[in-house]
């Protein structure tokens, strides 16, 4: 792996590790402070608000950058702002829905869940143009900031000198978001203006839209799973599922770290004209590998020294679930080739399998297995959803990559 990659990746990951630690600080905090029907019901509020909020992201993020760095067209960041802001509109609705059905809704957590929303318009569209300028400190900070927050909280919940409840816990889970605000001083000058332009929106959409589905799909798995557990068990299931959920899927930051180098790296190499370094790919693929044999060692030691003996039962689930959520960053982080090569469309073929053998093998294994029976879905899917991106990327990885002309590629709307 080229060495300036290496050292982007570590930044972006040892930021987002930083991050994770902190959140797992507030999660512990409030997981051992709150009984575990009300845990549960966090859990799936948090789960939810990040699922819903990915409306307001919905695959443009990583459009944007790919066609502006070949396309170098500057005034796609307008268009970037304009459909954030119609992303956010149509999410409000979607929002009160949803907490409607599955009796959760009341005027608090319903304020809370569209502050939240709200926040998290705002952190991703600073995202994309820290991405796009390759600015990676910044975009580690965007969490960072609010993460220190819930890391001031946790300290304070472990000390009793605030006793958390539900809205509490939820409420600075969602508004700590905010927080990132203060990195508007350090976007690049042309994005410190938010002009509405809605040239190009329906394109950017249309384009955005199958990544988008199957980054809603990816991000409301831990949803569809405490959902499913809900409906099956009840809330106490809920809160054990959702702490397996949630330490498994460090491997989500570890997607995250690749995929934000990776994407406009290989869109510039797309520019050029040079090939994909595939060598790397594997390379990357084989260390999160190992790192989930050594997270599967590590874990039964994990759980109830940190978070207690009530959560024992989430120590056979993890080993499964840490698997099925290696396997799924391998399938993220490589699907910034779709974005480069504008072939997005195989993004959502490979999701449609991975959903439909998830609702297949849950339906085959939950009466059987309850909770085990998702955790195994969870894996099977996995696979199911990787081998799909892999063929697909064999059908275009020895194509010739002719350099781009960034004047061919400027979108006639804009």
């Amino acid at each position: 792996m080229p060495a300036k990659s290496l050292k982007k990746i570590s930044l972006v990951g040892l930021g987002n590790v930083f991050n994770a630690g902190l959140g797992f600080l507030f999660l512990a905090a409030v997981a051992r402070t709150l009984d575990l029907e009300t845990f549960g019901k966090y859990a799936l509020l948090s789960t939810l608000l990040l699922t819903i909020s990915k409306i307001v992201d919905f695959g443009a993020n990583s459009v944007y950058v790919a066609r502006s760095i070949k396309e170098q067209n500057s005034s796609l960041s307008n268009t970037l702002f304009t459909l954030k802001v119609i992303q956010f509109l149509v999410s409000v609705p979607i929002s009160l829905i949803s907490l409607k059905l599955l009796n959760i809704f009341d005027g608090t957590i319903a304020t809370l869940f569209i502050l939240g929303i709200l926040a998290y318009t705002m952190n991703y569209l600073f995202y994309a143009y820290f991405q796009r300028a390759e600015k990676y400190a910044g975009m580690v900070l965007l969490n960072t900031v609010p993460q220190l927050i819930k890391g001031v909280f946790a300290f304070l919940f472990f000390a009793a000198t605030v006793t958390p409840s539900l809205h509490l816990a939820f409420g600075i889970f969602s508004l700590s978001i905010f927080a990132g605000v203060v990195l508007y001083f350090f976007l690049p000058a042309e994005n410190k203006k938010f002009i509405f332009d809605f040239r190009g929106v329906r394109e950017l959409f249309k384009e955005s839209s199958p990544a988008g589905i199957s980054q809603i799909v990816y991000e409301s798995w831990g949803t569809l799973n405490n959902a499913i557990a809900k409906f099956t068990k009840g809330f106490g299931d809920v809160g054990i599922l959702s702490l397996a959920n949630k330490i498994s899927n460090l491997f989500s930051l570890a997607s995250l770290s690749i995929f934000a180098v990776l994407l406009p790296k290989n869109a510039t190499r797309k520019l050029t004209g040079k090939k994909y370094d595939y060598q790397e790919t594997a390379l990357i693929a084989g260390g999160i590998i190992a790192l989930a044999v050594v997270a599967i060692a590590g874990s039964e030691l994990f759980i109830t020294t940190i978070f207690g003996e009530k959560f024992s039962g989430s120590v056979k689930l993890l080993d499964i679930l840490i698997l099925a959520a290696a396997v799924s960053a391998i399938h993220t982080f490589i699907e910034n080739l779709f974005f480069v090569e504008s072939k997005t469309g195989y993004i959502i073929a490979a999701t449609v399998i991975k959903l439909s053998t998830y609702g297949l093998t849950a339906l085959i294994l939950v009466p059987k297995l309850s909770l085990y029976g998702i955790a195994w879905s969870n894996l099977v899917s996995a696979i199911a959803g990787l081998i799909t991106a892999l063929y697909f990327i064999s059908r275009f990885k020895d194509l010739p990559h002719q350099e781009l002309q960034p004047e061919h590629h400027i979108s006639s709307e804009i």
